[in-house]
């Protein structure tokens, strides 16, 4: 049995026996494992079926010339216990903003610290008590979540330091450790917070994919049929910056740029002299580290032209990379992402106040820009993207809008819960989802609706069952 079906197998134990994970014969065994205080009633209720039924509601969609996407309002658990058996296994990208237990108080609850029993015991201990009932919440979603992936599928979670380490933690039991992807480090703010000694200024994504793609991950002009068939989860290249290309010396080849012509390991076939023909000076690789191409490649790249010697003539090798030989295969995204180019937690607010004005009806929304990198890191056409903690709706903005720009025609499910907000034109979070949408729709000029369901108790009046979008 080989890694993902250690994970397959686990994964269907934990929805059919509560005790499950670890201790299977009672107690003698030890495995290593993550543990916390009403773990197990966890998985005995994660085991049980939805009661509820998803009802359509038709006055709450969008109508428009296609109609690809769904908003579904209710609790994200039992919702999605009635999505598994539909979208088990076609899912390819999950995002996802929960809780982050900070204790903070927003429309949507952040505080699942259990306090103190009456005896003064801390159950389980402070830190069990402080993160437990957090666990208990995130765990079961996290099953079902890759339950929903395909195997070239990815999830994306927000988080802050708060939980950051227990949900590694969790992700690596559910996932395994082998298919985590990245933690990529978010500028949320780029202000200086001066009421504290260290200003914290950046949140997290951290990405497991279902099956993460071992060897050939970078497309290339040489792999690229390869790349384009091989099993699991590899991030797409992102386009090319052409700011980053010039012409200096009038190449009639157009735009470059100059790459080291040096490449990671010792080779000894790759281990040769080179000489500056205007300085004369010897050069080796450095330490640890080889030529890209053997000497007679290295000989032809000269005579074509590719092999500078910096923009002075007397520095190291070279290799001149074009701007038209690069477009195709893209650039490689990187794991930090600033505040300006993937925008801030104020930003996040602009883009809801450019729908509704100052007052804006939702705190601390995701940006725009940051779904649409994330998007276009996992993304292709006609992919099935789900965010079960929706919030505002920036996942839906970004996917209208990265539609657009490519004509993608991905297809988004949001499920927000039913939480009141107090305000009587948008009654709940789920309400203001839908709203968004709508007005992001307009503002981009988007010809794609969605239809809408809410997760109802069988037996209530007019509960009949629906079924979101294939």
């Amino acid at each position: 049995m080989d890694e993902q079906q250690r994970l397959d197998a686990m994964a269907a134990l934990a929805l059919r026996n509560p005790g499950a994970n670890g201790r299977r014969d009672g107690g003698a065994a030890e495995a290593y494992e993550l543990t916390w205080p009403g773990k197990a009633a966890m998985l005995a209720a994660l085991d049980m079926p939805p009661a509820a039924v998803l009802k359509p509601l038709p006055d709450a969609a969008l109508a428009a010339p296609r109609m690809p996407h769904g908003v579904i309002e209710g609790d994200n658990l039992p919702v999605l216990k009635r999505l598994r058996k539909r979208y088990s296994g076609r899912v390819k990208m999950i995002y996802i903003d929960p809780p982050y237990n900070t204790g903070g108080d927003f429309l949507y609850a952040d505080n699942f610290r259990a306090r103190r029993g009456a005896d003064g015991a801390a159950g389980g201990g402070d830190e069990g008590r402080r993160h437990g009932p957090w666990l208990n919440m995130i765990y079961p979603r996290l099953v079902l979540a890759r339950e929903l992936l395909r195997e070239d599928g990815v999830l994306f979670v927000s988080i802050d330091d708060n939980e950051v380490h227990t949900l590694r933690l969790v992700l690596d039991e559910i996932f395994g450790a082998a298919n985590f992807v990245a933690m990529f480090v978010w500028q949320s703010r780029t202000s200086r917070q001066n009421d504290t000694d260290l200003c914290v200024q950046h949140e997290y994504v951290v990405a497991y994919a279902r099956r993460r793609r071992q060897a050939q991950r970078r497309l290339t002009a040489a792999n690229e049929a390869l790349w384009r068939t091989l099993p699991g989860f590899a991030a797409y290249p992102l386009a090319v910056r052409a700011g980053r290309y010039d012409n200096p010396d009038n190449d009639p080849r157009g735009p470059w740029k100059a790459d080291p012509f040096d490449a990671p390991n010792v080779r000894p076939a790759l281990t040769y002299p080179i000489t500056n023909p205007v300085t004369g000076k010897v050069f080796l690789p450095p330490p640890g580290r080889c030529w890209r191409t053997g000497p007679e490649r290295f000989a032809a790249l000269q005579a074509e032209g590719r092999i500078v010697f910096g923009r002075g003539g007397r520095a190291r090798p070279q290799l001149k990379v074009f701007l038209a030989e690069k477009q195709r295969y893209g650039e490689v995204a990187t794991t930090w992402l600033d505040g300006a180019t993937f925008g801030t937690a104020r930003g996040g607010t602009r883009d809801l106040q450019a729908l509704f004005g100052a007052r804006v009806p939702f705190t601390y929304p995701k940006p725009v820009a940051l779904l649409r990198f994330l998007l276009r890191l996992a993304t292709g056409p006609g992919d099935l993207v789900v965010d079960f903690f929706a919030g505002s709706g920036t996942t839906g903005h970004a996917v209208l809008a990265e539609n657009l720009a490519d004509g993608g025609g991905r297809r988004f499910v949001l499920v927000q819960s039913d939480a009141p907000t107090g305000e009587p034109r948008w009654p709940t979070i789920a309400a203001i989802t839908r709203e968004r949408l709508r007005r992001a729709a307009g503002a981009l000029g988007s010809d794609e609706g969605f239809r809408a369901w809410r997760l109802v108790t069988p037996g209530r009046a007019g509960s009949r069952s629906g079924t979101p979008p294939r």
